[in-house]
């Protein structure tokens, strides 16, 4: 990238979501892509070399909790954001546990693979906006089917619509920790 490019959108990628009345409001508040990986040091090195997105970092899940619909269940997974003036790249290779709504993306012989599995949104915070997001969902035949919980950086929920888009829906209610890091990040890689 050319030095002292501009950070896209140039407002940030967290300013101020639109109120979200419908499912498509959604999309007007999108900040991330989510691939899905059989490998996750050879997708960061696939992404670099061929894609130039060169500013990729490993990160953790630390003290996250897992919830299938609304009942905890064990997860682990291997990730790394990465952006390149814009937009968050996230990488995921699934380990073990929960993981197969990861997995069903990939290819069944376990082959290296890069597939997208999400595009990452967000609303705002508080348990008021969450139901009434879940209530927009349910009017429409959907749910929040997976939801990471990390505590004082972000809430994420994730909706199938592989059958009606063929991807998830990551719908997240970002703490500050998140928004400036992630920010950081993007402006970081401009």
């Amino acid at each position: 990238m050319a030095p002292g490019q501009a950070v896209r959108p140039a407002q940030g990628l967290f300013a101020a979501p639109r109120r979200v009345e419908a499912i498509a409001d959604l999309l007007a508040n999108v900040w991330q892509l989510g691939y899905v990986t059989t490998d996750l040091d050879r997708a960061i090195e696939f992404m670099g070399e061929r894609f130039g997105l060169e500013h990729c970092l490993n990160l953790g899940a630390a003290d996250a909790t897992f919830l299938v619909g609304d009942d905890p269940a064990e997860w682990e997974a291997r990730f790394a954001m990465g952006a390149r003036g814009g937009l968050i790249v996230e990488l995921i290779e699934p380990v073990s546990g929960e993981v197969d709504f990861y997995r069903r993306l990939l290819p069944d012989d376990g082959s290296f693979a890069v597939r997208l599995h999400h595009v990452a949104t967000f609303i705002e915070n508080g348990e008021a906006e969450w139901e009434r997001l879940r209530e927009l969902l349910a009017g429409a035949g959907l749910r929040v089917d997976y939801t990471v919980l990390i505590p004082g950086r972000v809430r994420a929920g994730y909706v199938d619509m592989t059958a009606q888009l063929g991807h998830y829906l990551e719908i997240c209610q970002l703490q500050t920790e998140d928004t400036d890091f992630f920010s950081a990040l993007a402006a970081d890689s401009a």
